[in-house]
């Protein structure tokens, strides 16, 4: 009969011993915004994850009370949305590589002997709460870049370079609900979808296994200034039933993951589109409208292409500084505005306040539309569905 070690540590037992502020305490995470709700305290998030600007003080929901301290993050384009327990929140907090919150090996070791440390002794939690004043020093993070897949320094990532070759760009030959993607978008033709290496990835391509995350997704790129793919990102078609589900539900599960990219890569840090400035006559395009046009998602960006118009998606309805700082040397060196050009709704309309707000710090910068402008002539438009005439009357608009 096998007899469990003395060594053998209970987790569950550890996990129910401490609380989620002796775990902030301990890897030095500031109190300074911490809002109690019902049996569980919200938060902005503090994981160590794809996020490049703080979040909303709520973004974040930990269950308290729980035994297992289980967490879900509410940001919308979080990678990590899935939540977990605390073992997994720590994986996330914990200085070095991550697992995603899902820690196996070394890293999982590692996690419990801090468990065993914050545990051990007077519990923290009895101790004044000091915001700003870690008990332990934070491991400062190596700053991010985005390799070209290629020269990744994952091999599966490198396998996925030419994954546009196996995408298809005819309705008849999708799902349904790809089919119904492209339909409702006309302006996804095979000739523009070729230009911007997009499609939809059949969830069967043969024998071949690679870009297994993107099957059953419609599939674009992010290249770098250089014109090399940075990563692909699949959009769920199904999304929006999904999400109508999960809302209409208990929301006790996982929120349904819009879209999703290549491990590794970091958002936030690149602006879609960018790879066309190499192009002499896009940056003569650019100088004639006066303007580089700053808009939210890769759709709209390809659908102001097929009326002859640049357009440069932030794949977001926030603006980080990275991107700021980049659309801005572009300005400089065109000797530009930059406009905002996002949804012309309630969240649209937020994004686009908070973009003009970063880019004005930076470069001359003007909002293109909003919901109110002209008379609220585009009230809850995107830019993805304006027509040529529309668009024609924003320029004009614009260089007036």
């Amino acid at each position: 009969m096998n007899r469990p070690s003395r060594e053998s540590v209970n987790v569950d037992e550890l996990v129910r011993r401490v609380s989620v502020e002796d775990v902030m305490r301990f890897y030095g995470v500031p109190f300074d915004a911490i809002q109690r709700v019902g049996d569980e305290v919200r938060t902005r998030c503090f994981l160590n994850c794809s996020k490049t600007e703080p979040t909303g003080d709520r973004t974040l929901a930990i269950k308290i009370e729980d035994d297992a301290k289980k967490w879900c993050c509410h940001r919308y384009e979080c990678e990590h949305k899935r939540g977990g327990n605390l073992v997994g929140l720590i994986d996330l907090v914990k200085p070095g590589d991550h697992m995603n919150g899902r820690p196996r090996g070394e890293r999982f070791k590692a996690i419990l002997a801090d468990l065993k440390e914050i545990a051990g002794g007077t519990p923290l939690s009895a101790q004044p709460a000091v915001a700003g004043a870690p008990a332990k020093p934070r491991v400062s993070e190596p700053v991010k870049v985005n390799l070209p897949l290629v020269e990744s320094l994952n091999e599966r990532a490198r396998t996925v370079v030419d994954l546009h070759e196996k995408f298809v760009v005819d309705p008849m030959a999708m799902s349904p609900s790809a089919a119904s993607y492209f339909r409702r978008r006309p302006y996804l033709t095979p000739e523009l979808c070729a230009k911007w290496k997009v499609g939809y990835l059949p969830h069967n391509t043969g024998g071949d296994k690679t870009g297994g995350s993107m099957r059953g997704r419609i599939c674009y790129p992010v290249h770098d200034e250089q014109g090399r793919v940075l990563t692909w990102f699949g959009r769920d078609p199904q999304f929006e039933e999904k999400y109508a589900i999960w809302q209409a539900g208990d929301r006790s599960g996982v929120s349904p993951e819009k879209c999703h990219f290549v491990k590794g890569y970091h958002r936030g840090l690149e602006v879609l589109g960018q790879h066309r400035l190499a192009d002499p006559a896009t940056r003569e395009a650019i100088q004639a409208l006066r303007h580089v046009i700053v808009v939210e998602g890769p759709n709209d960006a390809i659908r102001l292409d097929a009326l002859g118009v640049p357009a440069f998606a932030v794949c977001s309805n926030r603006i980080t500084t990275a991107q700021a700082d980049r659309i801005a040397r572009w300005c400089r060196e065109l000797g530009v505005t930059a406009a905002v050009l996002f949804d012309a709704d309630p969240e649209g309309d937020a994004g686009g306040q908070q973009a003009v707000i970063e880019l004005a710090q930076r470069c001359p910068v003007r909002l293109a539309w909003s919901r109110t402008m002209f008379d609220g002539r585009f009230k809850d438009r995107q830019p993805e569905n304006v027509s040529g005439e529309e668009w024609e009357f924003v320029r004009t608009a614009l260089v007036a």
